[in-house]
């Protein structure tokens, strides 16, 4: 019998090379009169944010740029945006750049019209002691990268100063634009870690306790696509083909992990990346063979077909032996785009295993579609950090 579950689309997504000449269009048929351009220092150099900028300015649609986006969305760069926008009176959000900057712009939608407390709300809400329900002034988001799929996705996730860990703030945008040219050129290491992200997303929402029929389809042609597409595009960044490839997968998990969910993948490289500073895709890269060791026990018949999709020859049925073969393609591909190892980026495995409480107490850890004890923290966070060296 097939699972029950509700399909979603979070909200439009154009799609395809040369889309971004659209962005004015669509910000003016969203309403919008004057927007807050969200995005990096990075971006602002190579031209892409006055590129956008002025798109946006042919329909009559003004723009204040606003560039100081930071790695992980520190919570106090949020709200330094939200008192410009508020400053300029803007009524419309435009994210432009990867997943810390999409985070950053729907962090920034939620706090310009309900105030800076929405992130002490959010932290009430997260301990159970408050409803959350705020409305973000209307956003549209278009990412620079292929891996978070946070165009597609209902929460930014920020650092909190006040939990000292990352949180989840609901806060959905309205419309996206996914245009692949824009990631054509991206740097080799950045194109590694952003994909692996994107293929933790997809495996973690096939066994998430939400997960549908729909959510399935989409993070199993997730997988698919990254397996074949990501070591070409690292070896060679202007391929177009491959490029639009692995922002289809991305924006793919995305919506499926929006549907679905992620569970203790992500619990551990939110801790060790508040903790250690460490990038997100790369954290993701090395626990998802761990994940998908643990997962195995409880669903073989998903990792097994996992596997199938990247090639994998199984000499036994056992859920421990296709956890073990399908974790070490996994690994296999992440050495093949050079991503890392703990060990080689200088940390011990003590380190690594001091995480073990702050994964434990996110809830995010229990959405899991079965059961996860202490112990399996710490057996996964021994096998990240041993098993790839």
């Amino acid at each position: 019998m097939l699972k029950s579950g509700v399909y979603t689309q979070l909200s439009p997504v154009l799609f395809g090379n040369g889309t971004l000449q659209q962005v004015g269009k669509k910000a003016k048929e969203l309403g919008m009169n004057k927007v807050l351009l969200v995005t990096d220092k990075k971006i602002s150099e190579i031209g892409y944010a006055e590129k956008v900028a002025n798109i946006i300015r042919e329909e009559d649609v003004q723009v204040v740029i606003w560039d100081g986006v930071e790695t992980d969305c520190p919570d106090y760069t949020v709200t330094a945006a939200a008192a410009i926008g508020r400053e300029k009176a803007v009524d419309g959000i435009v994210g432009l750049g990867g997943g810390s900057t999409l985070d950053s712009a729907k962090a920034i939608a939620a706090v310009i019209p309900n105030g800076d407390e929405v992130l002490q709300e959010i932290v009430l809400y997260l301990t159970g002691q408050k409803n959350y329900a705020v409305k973000p002034v209307t956003m549209l988001l278009i990412p620079t990268t292929s891996g978070t799929g946070s165009e597609s996705t209902f929460v930014s996730v920020i650092s909190s100063e006040i939990m000292q860990c990352k949180i989840g703030l609901p806060c959905p945008p309205d419309y996206a634009i996914v245009d692949p040219e824009l990631t054509v050129g991206c740097p080799a290491f950045i194109t590694a870690f952003t994909g692996m992200d994107a293929f933790s997303h997809a495996n973690e929402a096939l066994t998430e306790g939400k997960n549908t029929p729909h959510s399935d389809l989409l993070a199993y042609e997730a997988i698919r696509l990254i397996t074949k597409w990501l070591p070409i595009a690292v070896k060679d960044i202007n391929n177009v083909e491959a490029r639009e490839n692995l922002a289809l997968a991305s924006n793919f998990a995305g919506i499926a992990f929006n549907e679905s969910g992620v569970h203790m993948g992500h619990s551990t490289a939110h801790a060790l990346g508040h903790m250690y500073h460490i990038s997100h895709g790369i954290c993701c890269a090395l626990v998802t063979p761990a994940i998908i060791e643990f997962a195995a026990k409880t669903y073989p018949e998903k990792m097994k077909k996992i596997g199938e999709i990247m090639g994998v020859t199984f000499s036994s049925e056992e859920p421990e032996a296709i956890g073990k073969a399908v974790g070490n393609a996994v690994r296999k591909l992440c050495k093949e785009i050079q991503i890392p190892s703990f060990r080689e980026q200088g940390f011990t495995k003590e380190q690594i295993l001091a995480a073990k409480p702050m994964i434990y107490k996110e809830p995010l850890c229990m959405s899991f579609g079965g059961t996860i004890t202490e112990q399996d923290v710490v057996t996964t966070l021994e096998t990240l950090y041993d098993g790839y060296q």
